[in-house]
């Protein structure tokens, strides 16, 4: 087979030929998908942010600036160094691995992996910028199963105990590590994150309150930490802002989940499962 053919089979998403009959990438997703769906499905989860962010990030201007992609390719390239290194105690660098699992050389992957880096940066400036277009509470929250702790954490909140102390040690909440801190949510999607939380100024806390859970109930403190009205300027002109936020933390996965609610209700999303059948309403634009 000439490089040109196989050029051309490669752009068809043929994967394999046996006896010169094509074998294509969508047979072979198939049998990922029924071999490992939770891996199949994420990937395809992760095309359509993509999609979404480049198509954002078209509309608004938006980019990810070099220095960016330059500070962070050499740490995640290091920390991939690292996880081979521990995976073969020692005995492979990244460069053989990825000749002997991939068959590439290193700087084949080296770009590679830059341009999905570069996909990830994207989106995560793209999340914040549209996030930022919203009004916004900040937050932070306790979280726990019998309603007398609950009581018992609200006294010592009133008596001047630190929250963010209690909430690592108490709260059954995915925010405890962070103090039961969340990043500043959209207030204008509908969330039971808020729940209570409507007339309280920054400062204020919520009193004790039950709410349903797929655990059964639970009984909740929560603290507002700030409101923040809508961000109006364009891309540009908070560009610099969001660099600086960025320097410090990612997008966190409550973010990225209410991005992905604003995006379904502008764009056309369909997930598609084995046999074509699908939810949502057209394609991904």
């Amino acid at each position: 087979m000439t490089p040109a053919a196989a050029a051309a089979l490669a752009s068809d998403g043929v994967v394999a030929t046996v006896d010169g009959v094509a074998l294509g990438a969508a047979a072979a997703f198939h049998l990922l998908l029924l071999s490992a769906p939770d891996e199949a499905n994420n990937a395809v989860r992760q095309l359509v942010l993509d999609r979404l962010a480049a198509a954002e990030a078209h509309a608004h201007g938006i980019a990810v600036p070099a220095a960016a992609l330059e500070r962070e390719l050499p740490r995640l390239l290091a920390a991939q160094e690292r996880k081979v290194a521990e995976a073969t105690r020692g005995k492979r660098d990244l460069t053989a691995h990825v000749r002997a699992t991939w068959g590439l050389e290193r700087d084949a992957y080296d770009a590679i992996a830059r341009a999905s880096l570069e996909r990830s940066l994207l989106l995560e400036r793209v999340v914040l910028h549209e996030l930022s277009r919203h009004p916004r509470v900040q937050l932070r929250l306790i979280r726990v199963k019998e309603q007398a702790l609950a009581e018992e954490l609200a006294r010592k909140l009133e008596q001047g105990a630190d929250f963010a102390a209690l909430a690592r040690q108490h709260s059954e909440d995915g925010s405890a590590r962070d103090g039961g801190l969340y990043p500043p949510l959209p207030t204008d999607l509908p969330s039971p994150l808020f729940d209570r939380t409507e007339g309280l100024a920054p400062g204020a806390r919520s009193p004790v309150h039950e709410m349903a859970t797929v655990d059964g109930p639970r009984w909740r403190i929560v603290e507002v930490l700030a409101r923040l009205a809508p961000d109006e300027r364009g891309a540009a002109e908070r560009a610099a802002a969001i660099e600086a936020l960025l320097e410090g933390r990612g997008v966190a996965p409550p973010e990225l989940e209410a991005w992905m609610r604003i995006m379904e209700s502008r764009h056309e999303i369909r997930f598609l499962g084995l046999k074509g059948e699908g939810n949502g309403q057209g394609e991904a634009e």
